[in-house]
This record gives C-alpha cells, sequence and structure tokens, in this order.
C-alpha cells in the first residue's frame, strides 16, 4: 500500500517497515526524499563488506532518487557518496553549484586525498554543459578537480572507449593542461594516470604530445607502459610506436598494440586516417583469434562518422577472414557482428541504403556461422531501408537459402511489406532438407502476429514435427489448442517425427503449468502418460528426461523414478513430487521418502530437500513437528535422513520443536553428526540450563564444537546474546583447550564494544595463567589485541607484561622460559596491528617489557615496524623513530630487512611524511639511520617514479659518511619505477 500513498505519508511511514527493494523502488520516483533519507540510514548502518552489499543493491535505486530530486540526490552524496555512480553523478552535475558545495566540504578520503566524484564518460546532455558554463572559471575549475570520467570498460585489453573528460574540455586550453597536470601529479606513477585516458585526452593534441612523449621512452619503459601512453599520443607520434609492437613476435605485444593504434586513430578523429589504419589492420585479421578478436572489438564500438569512413573492401575482408578462419571463436564472430550492426543501423539513419545492404548481407554470413552464439535480433532499419536491402540482396547473384534465412530474420519486423522474401520462407520451411534452415524459416514465416495463428495451423496440418519449433509450440499450447491432439498422437507414436525432427530422439519439450491448465483434461492426461514415458526410457537422453520428469503429475510414477533413475532425472521427479503434493495430505510416509533421498546428498539430496521445504510450508507447524520428530528420533533412520530431519525441524516455530530436539539429543544411540546438526538450532535457547548443559558436555566432541564455536556461528535471537556470552564465558573457564581455543575467537564477535572490558580482562587472565596450553594463551593474547581499545586496555596490558617480567626473573628455567615466549607472542601479534594508532601506548609498555625481559632484538623489531606504519598513516612520528635509534645501538644488524617496503603510489600524505623522515635520519650519520633513510628514500622513489626531491635525496645517501649506507645507495637505479 505505501506505494500508493503520497510523498508525505511515505515519509512517514518508510522508517517503521522493512520494505523490499522493489517497493523502494517504486517510492524513488513518487518519494524520493523520504528514500533518500532511508538509504542514507542503511548506508551509515553498516561498515566494511555489509556497506559494500546494501550499496550494490541500492545503486539502482540512489541513482533513480538523484534523477528525481536534485536536492535528494545531494543529500545523499553529501551523507552516503558510496550510492552515487557514474549515471547519478550526471544528473547531480546539472546543479553544479550543489555538486560543489557538497564536495568542498566533504572529508578527505582516508588516504588524505580530496573526495572525488566519477561521471559517466562521453558526452554530457546538453544541460549540464549549460550550467557549468555558467560557472565563473574559479568554480569550474575547482568542480573540475573533483569530478573525474569514470573508468571505460575495457575490450579484450584495449584502451577501451577513447573519449574524452567533458567536464575538462569545459576549460580554456591553458587551464585544462594546468587541471591534468594537478591531476596526474597527486597519482604520482604512469601506471595510475595512464589509465586515465579520458583526462590525457581532453588536451590539445600539442600539449597530448608534450605531455605523453616522456612515458613513450622505448628504451626506459616496459612495452606496456610504451603502449599505454602512446594510445593517447596524436596519430603522428604515436603510430611508429605502436607499428613496431604489431610487428613484434611475441603475442601479447601484438595482442594489445593493433587496438591502441586503433584507439589513437579513433582519438585523432580523422575519418581519411582512420581508414588508413583501419585497412593497415590486415595484419591482424590474419594473425592469431586473440589478436583478431581485440582489434575487431576495437573497431566495432568506433564513432558513427568513423565506422562510415572504412572501406566496403576492409570491411568485407575483416569479416569473411573472421568468419572462414577455423581458429575464430564465439566471442570474436560477436565482435565482428557488433561491427556490422552498428555500421548497418548508421549507414540507414544516414541514408546510405547500399552501404546498409552491403553491411546486412555480410552480417548473413555471421549469423550463418554455428561457432555463433545467442539470439538472433533484427536490425534496426525502417521499412524503406528494408525495402531497399531486399531489393539489393535479390538483384545480386543467387543466395544460398540459409543465408536468406538469416536476412528473413534480421528483417523481421519488416516481413509484411516483403512480399516475395515471406514466401520464400515459406518454401524454404516446406522443402528444405536441412532441419536446423527449416526451423529458422518456420519461425520467420509466422513471425507476424496477424497471420500466426492461421500460419501455424498450416504448418502442423502440412507436418506436426513443425510443433518443435519453439514458436509454433507456444502459439499451439496457449492460442490453438484444438491442434494439439494430432501433435499428441504423433508424439506418442514416434517422438514427432518429421521434417525438422528428423531423429529418432523423444520429445519433451518444457512447457509452464500455466500453459497446460489451458488444455482440456483429456490432453493433459494424454501429455502425462506421454511425459512418464519418456521419464523413464532409458535410451533418451537425460537433459530430455529431467525435462519430462519435471512435468510428470503422477505421485506414484514420481517416487518410482527418484528411487530408480539417475541423478538429474531423480532430482527432477522429487523437485515434482514436493511441488504437486503440496497440494494434498502430507503424510509421515511421504515425508520420510522425501528426507531418505535428502539424506543421500548431492543433486538428488538438495531436491528432495526443496520438496520437503515446500511440503511444509503448506501444512502449520503443530502438524509437522509429529511428522518429523519420530524420523530424528529412530536410530534405525539413515543418518542422512536424521539429519535433513532435524534441520527441516530447525525451520518450524514453537516450543514442541525445542522438545523434540532434546529427545532427540538424549537419544543414547544418537549419531554425533545429527547432534552437530542439532546443536545450532539448541544454541537459539541456550538462556535454559538444561540446553547450556547439553551443549557444555558436548563441546568435547568436534563436530558439535565447530557447529556451535565455528566460523559459522549459529544466529543467536537478540533476547538471548547476554545468554549465549555468558556461555562462552562459561566454556573459558570449564572448557578444555580445544573448547577454550575456539571461545576465545567466538566471544569478541558476541561481546560487541559494551562487553569488550570484561572480555579484554578474561583474555588477560588467560594470557598469563601459567597452567594454559601453549595454543591456548597464544589465542588468548591474539583476540586481546585485536580487541576494539578501551581506556582500561593500556593498564591491562601493562599489568600483565609487568606479571610476565616477574615470572622472567625466576630461577625455574621453565618458569622463565614460559615467560619470554608468551612476551615474544605479545610482540609478534602487536607487530601485525601496528596500523591502528591507538595502540601506541600499549606498543609503549610492550617494548619497554621486551628491552626489561632482555628481548632486544624482538623489541627492535617492534618498533621498526610501529615506525614505518606511522608513516603508512602519513605521519613522520620522530620519536619514534628516535625510540628505535636508541635500541638499535651501535647494533645496526639488529634492524629487519627493509626491502620490502612499500609505499602505496597515488597517497600524497605517507610520501611527504617519508621525506620528513628521511631527512632527520640523514641528518644522524649513524650507520643504523643511513640504513633507515635509504629504505625510505627507495619506497618513495618507486612510489613517485622517481620524481623531485627523490633523485636529489639519492644522491645525498650516496655521500653518507657510512660507507655501507653509501655503497648501498649507489646500488639503487633511480629510473626504475617499476
Amino acid at each position: 500500500m505505501l506505494t500508493a500513498c503520497s510523498a508525505r505519508t511515505a515519509a512517514t511511514w518508510l522508517p517503521r517497515l522493512e520494505p523490499l527493494a522493489g517497493v523502494l523502488t517504486s517510492l524513488a520516483r513518487t518519494a524520493p526524499a523520504a528514500v533518500a533519507a532511508r538509504l542514507a540510514d542503511g548506508y551509515a548502518a553498516h561498515t566494511g563488506p555489509e556497506r559494500q552489499r546494501h550499496v550494490r543493491i541500492h545503486l539502482p535505486i540512489a541513482t533513480t532518487v538523484a534523477e528525481r530530486d536534485a536536492h535528494a540526490g545531494l543529500s545523499l552524496l553529501r551523507e552516503a557518496p558510496g550510492l552515487i555512480g557514474a549515471r547519478a553523478a550526471v544528473a547531480l552535475l546539472r546543479h553544479p553549484a550543489g555538486v560543489l558545495g557538497v564536495l568542498r566540504a566533504a572529508p578527505p578520503e582516508p588516504d588524505g586525498t580530496p573526495r572525488t566524484l566519477r561521471f559517466t564518460p562521453g558526452r554530457l546532455p546538453p544541460s549540464v554543459r549549460r550550467a557549468v558554463l555558467a560557472l565563473p572559471l574559479r568554480d569550474r575549475t575547482e568542480l573540475v578537480r573533483h569530478c573525474h570520467a569514470a573508468a571505460p570498460l575495457r575490450r579484450h585489453g584495449g584502451p577501451g572507449q577513447v573519449s574524452p573528460d567533458a567536464l575538462l574540455q569545459l576549460l580554456p586550453p591553458d587551464a585544462r593542461r594546468r587541471a591534468v597536470e594537478e591531476r596526474t601529479a597527486s597519482t604520482c606513477t604512469c601506471r595510475t594516470f595512464l589509465s586515465d585516458l579520458a583526462a590525457v585526452a581532453a588536451l590539445r593534441p600539442d600539449d597530448r604530445a608534450a605531455f605523453l612523449a616522456p612515458w613513450a621512452d622505448q628504451p626506459r619503459r616496459s612495452g606496456r607502459t610504451v603502449r599505454r601512453a602512446a594510445a593517447g599520443l596524436p596519430l603522428a607520434v604515436a603510430e611508429p610506436i605502436l607499428r613496431e609492437q604489431t610487428a613484434n613476435h611475441r603475442l601479447h605485444l601484438r595482442l594489445f598494440a593493433w587496438p591502441a593504434l586503433l584507439a589513437s586513430a579513433e582519438l585523432d578523429g580523422d575519418p581519411q586516417e582512420y581508414a588508413r589504419i583501419a585497412a593497415s589492420c590486415e595484419r591482424a585479421w590474419h594473425d592469431r583469434d586473440e589478436v583478431r578478436h581485440g582489434a575487431l572489438a576495437q573497431l566495432a564500438e568506433a564513432p558513427p562518422h568513423l565506422l562510415a569512413a572504412v572501406e566496403d573492401r576492409v570491411l568485407r575482408d575483416a569479416v569473411m577472414t573472421a568468419v572462414q578462419s577455423r581458429d575464430s571463436t564465439g566471442p570474436t564472430l560477436a565482435a565482428a557482428e557488433r561491427w556490422l550492426r552498428r555500421t548497418a543501423g548508421s549507414a540507414a539513419s544516414r541514408g546510405d541504403d547500399r552501404r546498409a545492404a552491403f553491411a546486412a548481407r555480410l552480417l548473413c554470413h555471421v549469423l550463418a556461422d554455428p561457432r555463433r552464439k545467442g539470439p538472433r535480433t533484427p536490425l534496426r532499419v525502417d521499412a524503406r531501408t528494408a525495402r531497399s536491402v531486399w531489393s539489393s540482396v535479390a538483384a545480386g547473384e543467387r543466395t544460398l537459402p540459409g543465408t536468406l534465412v538469416s536476412l528473413a530474420e534480421l528483417l523481421a519486423p519488416h516481413l509484411p511489406h516483403l512480399p516475395a522474401l515471406e514466401a520464400q520462407m515459406r518454401r524454404t520451411a516446406e522443402e528444405h532438407d536441412d532441419p536446423e534452415v527449416a526451423s529458422r524459416a518456420a519461425a520467420v514465416w509466422i513471425g507476424p502476429p496477424a497471420t500466426r495463428e492461421r500460419r501455424c495451423a498450416e504448418l502442423v496440418r502440412l507436418d506436426p514435427s513443425f510443433a518443435a519449433v519453439p514458436e509454433v509450440l507456444r502459439t499451439l499450447a496457449t492460442r490453438r489448442t484444438d491442434l494439439l491432439d494430432d501433435v499428441l498422437r504423433a508424439a506418442a507414436r514416434d517422438g514427432l517425427h518429421g521434417r525438422v525432427r528428423p531423429g529418432a530422439k523423444p520429445w519433451a519439450p518444457r512447457l509452464r503449468p500455466a500453459d497446460t491448465g489451458r488444455w482440456l483434461p483429456r490432453q493433459r492426461r494424454q501429455w502425462a502418460a506421454y511425459l512418464a514415458s519418456v521419464a523413464s526410457d532409458e535410451q533418451v537422453p537425460l537433459r530430455e528426461r529431467a525435462d519430462a520428469a519435471a512435468l510428470v503429475g503422477s505421485p506414484e510414477e514420481l517416487i518410482a523414478l527418484a528411487g530408480s533413475a539417475p541423478h538429474p532425472v531423480a532430482a527432477a521427479a522429487l523437485g515434482s513430487l514436493g511441488t504437486f503434493c503440496a497440494a494434498g495430505p502430507v503424510t509421515a510416509e511421504l515425508l520420510e521418502t522425501l528426507l531418505r533421498h535428502a539424506g543421500t546428498g548431492g543433486v538428488r539430496g538438495r531436491a528432495a530437500m526443496t520438496a520437503v521445504r515446500r511440503l511444509l510450508d503448506a501444512v502449520p507447524d503443530g502438524h509437522a513437528v509429529p511428522l518429523l520428530a519420530p524420523l530424528v528420533r529412530n536410530p534405525a533412520n539413515p543418518v542422512g535422513t536424521r539429519k535433513e530431519a532435524a534441520r527441516a525441524l530447525g525451520a518450524l516455530t514453537g516450543t514442541a520443536v525445542l522438545e523434540a530436539l532434546l529427545a532427540a539429543w538424549d537419544e543414547p544411540a544418537q549419531h554425533r553428526d545429527v547432534r552437530a546438526v542439532i546443536a545450532p538450532i539448541l544454541t537459539r535457547a541456550v538462556d535454559r540450563a538444561e540446553v547450556a548443559d547439553r551443549l557444555s558436555a558436548a563441546m568435547r566432541e568436534p563436530a558439535v564444537r565447530e557447529a556451535v564455536l565455528g566460523r559459522r556461528a549459529p544466529t543467536v535471537p537478540p533476547g538471548n546474546r547476554a545468554a549465549y556470552t555468558a556461555f562462552l564465558v562459561g566454556l573459558l573457564r570449564d572448557g578444555d583447550d580445544d573448547t577454550v581455543v575456539d571461545a576465545c575467537r567466538a566471544l569478541p564477535a558476541q561481546a560487541g564494544p559494551e562487553g569488550a572490558p570484561d572480555l579484554a580482562r578474561r583474555l588477560a587472565e588467560i594470557a598469563v595463567d601459567p597452567a594454559r596450553a601453549c595454543k591456548v594463551w597464544n589465542e588468548a593474547v591474539r583476540q586481546l589485541v585485536s580487541l576494539p581499545l578501551t581506556p582500561d586496555t593500556p593498564p591491562l596490558m601493562a599489568s600483565a607484561f609487568r606479571t610476565l617480567l616477574h615470572r622472567a626473573g625466576s630461577d625455574d628455567t621453565e618458569i622463565r622460559a614460559d615467560a619470554l615466549r608468551r612476551l615474544d607472542a605479545c610482540a609478534e601479534t602487536l607487530a601485525a596491528r601496528q596500523d591502528d594508532a591507538d595502540l601506541r601506548a600499549v606498543t609503549d609498555s610492550a617494548i619497554d617489557a621486551l628491552v626489561t625481559a632482555g628481548l632486544l632484538r624482538r623489541a627492535v623489531a617492534l618498533a621498526q615496524e610501529a615506525a614505518l606504519c606511522a608513516i603508512r598513516r602519513a605521519d613522520a612520528a620522530p620519536a619514534l623513530w628516535d625510540r628505535l635509534l636508541e635500541l638499535i645501538g651501535k647494533r645496526p644488524e639488529r634492524l629487519l630487512p627493509n626491502g620490502s617496503l612499500h609505499l602505496e603510489a597515488g597517497r600524497a600524505g605517507p610520501v611527504a611524511a617519508a621525506l620528513d623522515a628521511s631527512r632527520s635520519l640523514r641528518g644522524q650519520g649513524s650507520p643504523a639511520a643511513g640504513r633507515l633513510a635509504l629504505a625510505l628514500v627507495s619506497a618513495a622513489g618507486r612510489a613517485t617514479g622517481w620524481q623531485d626531491p627523490w633523485p636529489g635525496e639519492l644522491a645525498a645517501l650516496r655521500e653518507h659518511p657510512d660507507p655501507d649506507t653509501s655503497v648501498e645507495a649507489l646500488l639503487v637505479v633511480p629510473g626504475n619505477a617499476h
């Protein structure tokens, strides 16, 4: 009812309900503001993978909101930016001042870069262009800084759609170049900014050449970098570079060089030059299929004015080579088909009927190829063009019937205006020897709705096997049921043998129950008997047998098929059994039969369990429990049957369900795997003492423990979560070692932020308990460090460290060794969590404890990791580096190997922090400080492509007073950014 209400009513009721996505889609058109508020609340309530799922489901709805109501769209951009996709961004850019205001006030991304909005690549609507051009130049420049064209979809590794950034083109040339330089400078490396070909393509040709020429320097760059840079260069500069790669003996270079060359010509925009480049691709047509596919895919997406420039000879040679080459695949033919369809449509829109007819004739060859997959959709041309195409084909050379059928499929909407072609299709259907060609001709001939029923009757009277044509069968089953008697008799006699079915295989088409419901009872009985005979015939292929079994309506025959037929046929019979028997009384014998099959597993078991759930949905829960309870308790039943019966019981509600499961649990001969299925269901009622006692006593059984405490933890109702947490805490106290380890892993997710302090205290006690085994205290330490930080965590950890230090001073060797191992484990776990800046106080306490205990090498490793992680967080942290150098002293060998130090490209904050830290370390002059400074300079240089000031920093380290540092700095190659 909400979709029929006013916007005000929807805004009132929507926060109180949980509507489906379809309801929100409808409301997005009538109450966009209310839907925007709902989506923003959901976005804020989720984090991590759950937020990604929320965005994936609601992105189309948010797009509709932005297109309907600009203010609602802007509120989404402000509060839920992840929901604004490229299409929604184009709608919001009709109000550029509002977009700019939101983006100005938006907080930066986690890596410190400004918030950006991605819009659909290609031309912007005129309304957007007018609105943006109305802004002052300063605001327009700032808008371009925040709004970028989305990356295009790539075609078989090619550059993708070659279209300039439409917003950048609205700036004057000088401002445009400065904007591109600023954008690319912030991304640091060619690997990042060369993928943004739209920004580079917005520059003038001279600017593009000056901008990209350094990246096309062959001696210094990889082939991939050179090719990606050359794709954005002016054609005169790019062609020699890419021609060299198209002639290379390496397949991968040729594979990507041809699309890059075509992309460069496409970006150049000169039709004559594009035609010349397309003609020169003849070597690509005769190359390997991968190369042929890449070139055809790039050609197929060219703009219409460039499509028209390609010569007929080039079009013919490329397509016919793709069709006649033995190694051509379906994707290659699909690329050729798209090229021809776009060429024919472009020619028809210009009134060039000759070109459209030429492309249509070539397209017929592609459609006739058996490697080509997919439907044969008609061309988008008008009746005049269709007549012209047919006239051109009819006046030419003799055409094969299969080619004529393909042409008729392309011109199917206009077939009534082409009587000669229509008559040819009838003759082909009635006389041609190839069953496939005859079937396609029949489908085309009956296409016009006005004559469809009459023509279907003519075909079926001529030969009942024409009913095997899907279009004919659909008409018979829904409109001309009076013709079904002849078809059913022919099917029962010889499997509908005839012109379009010359083989002896039985016929079992897939018909909807809604269609067969239109038939007479006599016809339905004949159909059911025929299907049963097909499903039980061992000579019939499994797919036809399964299709027939899915339509059989007799429970006795379905049960027989389920017990004796192969798995696919049995699965179809079981699924049909659940459908047909749901309308009648559900008996214990029927449930036992289905559950017995469900216990076998595999496709048969899944189909049987689906049937069981469908049957149980048709009866009240109170009636279903007495049917299932004996099946679970009886130890004589197969284990698989009892497990599936337990799962079915768990899907029901009521107190009787719990009593039945407890009785099954208490059965003395009950199998452990059945208890493992029952345990997660009982966990929902863990607040009851009898349930908690049974589960606690069974924790020594690995299967039960995995079911209750494993990664796929059971779903506990919100009201029982406190009881479940208390149950887990009891396992920490009384469980065996394996149970305590699993409970430690399960507790953090159940305790929540409010229970974190108490859980941290319990884990700290386990971590220092001398009676605990190694794997127990090790897991307790790992989970303790992973908990959300609270004000009580640093003093709690410091107290644990003091306890361990006290034991580390013991005269007993075993006690001292155990304490040192636990301190070492704490340090190792803390080192893996240094991305969290809030752990600074805990880290300092751990370093002090390690130093006091004599574990200096581990203290240095922890301090080094803390300092490096601070750099990655854009914090120079001079105090951390000073502490690290103090711990190293005159023993630089305590440093860990730092060759794997990596700074992410495109983040200016960590690079600036690395610069400050490296200069400070270099100034200290010690060997350890020199090695650390060199590691930072090398990592930052690689991340920035060795842009300034990193070559100068490296040169300064080559003059370092420590000889080892200066020699290692000489070994670093500044230009090696890859």
